[in-house]
């Protein structure tokens, strides 16, 4: 690792509480040191800047949770390409004057068509119609950054998401798709508000045939108060409306459902939402709750009052459904020796999630159609016994000549982590090892049409702003964006924190005036779009 920072290194794998950690200050964005403690159940970091005094957040709510998630921390390989900033090609990250290699691979890119929107959200962190300019890459720069991505070293990215802005009003949206696919993507993903989908099924009908596998959903609640506080306008007909549209097409992309929560706005719907992505399972496939970062300037009384961390995610969970409790939720690392244990047996290195364990939490959750019983899997599956005992098969795998022979090793393993007595009723062992087999070659819908359950993926993902920043997190995160000068930057980098966005927006963009004179027609178009009907205001 290369570093300016003296403490970096030492930062870098620290574990347990209280502990020091790399953060910037909120106001200046300088590199300070900020200690990570417990105070009440709850975990919060302390910083000082030297200019701008002293920060004290909380960045989880439950202590517990915290801790019990470092116990899966794990480094990845991180990235190498031809642009790396080092020159081994290292790809790194410049953070408040330090500069940071990263230890994870590129799970899941995120390509930014554009940053026009045909909304205008009050919380939406890229600020698109007020920005100025027009950020828009051509479909030939879009096309090199793919290429970037799917050439990356020792692991070609996988996985790439489409966003904005909204992505879907670009010229070349359906062509970037197909591209996608034809470049060897295996998924092929756009984060939309749904207003294009919804209104027009020719156009998602296209999109689906050129290649799109996943909509990634914006959807706040199930009801129009809480759009018209979040969107200032009526969205919940809309999300209704896309998902007809998918039941009607031949090839059907899956939908993940993406809630910003926003404390005091749609916090008491989170259950709601879990019981329609049920009530929508022959086209939803899970649920990914995203609490609202503070990318702004904010107070502290503001800060204190909207915080919304991920053990407040798994809390509302439990009290509005009884659908899980906090200890069914693991973090993004725990299915790393999956990825470990398929890349010996197959000879070729896999994408592995080794996201820091403070990003993200998840769980699956089952559903009885008949009776209405959830079950989480962690109920009836040792799941920490399940990923030790790979991650130990594939250290075995790895010194074995006949490699093959270990997956009847994996199978067993699986069978005794099983817990009998758990097992919802209508599921026995065979489907059930069937089943987790399936779900890592994306088959599990097969399985589950067998019998009278429906699977749901509901999970947690709390982007940093400057406030909780930590750059343990930033090194591991393994969703990044690509630019069109062929940067890789983390998520977090790139939208909060530093703010690699507004740098890579202002050198890859026109004047919004300058812009609006060379694309009348599609200026008119947005216009028009941005006029909410009558009968959707408040």
């Amino acid at each position: 690792m290369t570093s300016e920072s003296p403490t970096a290194t030492e930062y870098a794998h620290a574990k347990g509480l209280p502990k020091k950690t790399n953060s910037i200050c909120p106001e200046c964005k300088r590199l300070v040191v900020s200690e990570h403690y417990e105070k009440d159940g709850k975990v919060y970091s302390r910083k000082t800047c030297p200019e701008h005094g002293d920060f004290d957040d909380l960045i989880w709510g439950d202590a517990g949770m915290y801790l019990r998630a470092e116990e899966f921390a794990i480094d990845g390989l991180g990235i190498h390409d031809a642009f790396g900033a080092d020159p081994d090609g290292k790809v790194t990250v410049d953070i408040g004057g330090g500069h940071f290699d990263l230890l994870s691979c590129t799970a899941l890119a995120n390509i930014d068509l554009t940053n026009r929107c045909n909304m205008n959200c009050p919380i939406c962190f890229a600020n698109a119609n007020q920005a100025g300019y027009v950020y828009e890459p051509s479909f030939d720069e879009v096309v090199a950054m793919m290429e970037t991505l799917r050439a990356g070293d020792p692991i070609p990215c996988t996985a790439v998401q489409f966003s904005g802005g909204e992505p879907t009003i670009h010229k070349d949206f359906i062509r970037v798709i197909a591209k996608a696919k034809e470049l060897g993507f295996a998924q092929v993903q756009v984060a939309t508000n749904g207003l294009k989908f919804a209104k027009d099924p020719g156009f998602l009908r296209q999109a689906a045939e050129a290649g799109l596998n996943t909509v990634y959903l914006s959807f706040d609640g199930v009801s129009d108060d809480v759009y018209l506080q979040a969107r200032d306008r009526k969205m919940f007909q809309v999300k209704l409306d896309v998902l007809d549209n998918i039941r009607k097409l031949d090839r059907k992309p899956s939908v993940v459902l993406v809630p910003t929560v926003v404390r005091g706005v749609n916090d008491h719907q989170i259950g709601d939402i879990v019981r329609f992505a049920f009530d929508n399972a022959d086209v939803v496939r899970g649920v990914n709750f995203q609490p609202v970062a503070f990318t702004g300037r904010i107070t502290k009384e503001e800060l204190e009052k909207g915080r919304f961390t991920l053990p407040d995610l798994a809390t509302a969970l439990e009290a509005q459904s009884g659908f899980a409790t906090k200890d069914d939720w693991y973090p993004v690392p725990v299915v790393a020796p999956i990825s470990k244990f398929a890349s010996i047996l197959m000879g070729e290195k896999k994408v592995t999630f080794t996201t820091h364990p403070h990003c993200g939490l998840a769980t699956y959750v089952f559903r009885d159609n008949n009776t209405g019983t959830v079950t989480p899997i962690t109920r009836f599956i040792d799941v920490k016994r399940f990923m030790e005992g790979l991650n130990e098969l594939a250290d075995k795998a790895s010194k074995s000549r006949f490699k093959k022979i270990h997956v009847l090793s994996a199978m067993s393993l699986l069978n005794k982590c099983i817990i009998d007595e758990n097992l919802p009723e209508g599921i026995d062992k065979k489907v059930l090892i069937n089943l987790m087999k399936d779900i890592v070659s994306d088959k599990s819908k097969k399985t589950l049409a067998k019998f009278s359950w429906n699977m749901m993926f509901i999970g947690g993902m709390h982007f940093q702003d400057s406030y909780n920043y930590d750059v343990a997190r930033v090194r591991r995160c393994s969703i990044h964006y690509i630019t069109p000068d062929l940067r890789i930057i983390p998520f977090c980098a790139y939208n909060g924190g530093p703010e690699y966005r507004e740098e890579v927006e202002a050198k890859f963009s026109v004047p919004l005036a300058e812009w609006k004179e060379r694309n009348k027609k599609e200026a008119k178009e947005l216009e028009e779009a941005l006029i909410v009907p009558e009968d959707q205001r408040a």
